[in-house]
């Protein structure tokens, strides 16, 4: 019982928190990390493909940002994940920050999301 309260409390002291909370700058890179790096197994969408889940499901937008970062560092090669510990923690923080500024799949009717209906909105307000 004592090891269990030593590890959690090990693990609550290591846990790093997200730098990047609230900066749209970081929302920007993470998404050009995101289609470099993640895009070909998840989607340019984040939706999924056949070999990738959707990164807007309701389990990855529930996750805190240290579970995020911990998978970006780590990977689950059993799911074909792989481990992103090459990229600077600033750089896998900044996808976090993009994962988590995603509108969940479970609150998007639109094909595209809405934030891509977002900006579809605003390329067409000059006609009006």
């Amino acid at each position: 019982m004592i090891r269990l309260f030593v590890l959690l409390c090990s693990l609550v002291v290591a846990s790093p928190s997200n730098p990047y909370v609230g900066r749209p700058d970081a929302v920007m890179a993470g998404r050009k990390l995101f289609r470099y790096h993640c895009a070909d197994c998840h989607g340019l969408d984040a939706k999924g493909t056949a070999s990738a889940p959707s990164l807007r499901s309701p389990r990855i937008q529930d996750s805190t940002p240290d579970a995020l970062f911990r998978v970006l560092t780590n990977g689950r090669l059993k799911h074909g994940m792989p481990s992103w510990s090459r990229l600077p923690d600033e750089r896998r923080w900044q996808i976090v920050t993009y994962l988590q500024s995603l509108e969940s799949a479970a609150h998007s009717d639109e094909p595209g999301g809405l934030d891509d209906l977002r900006r579809e909105r605003g390329r067409l307000d000059h006609l009006h």
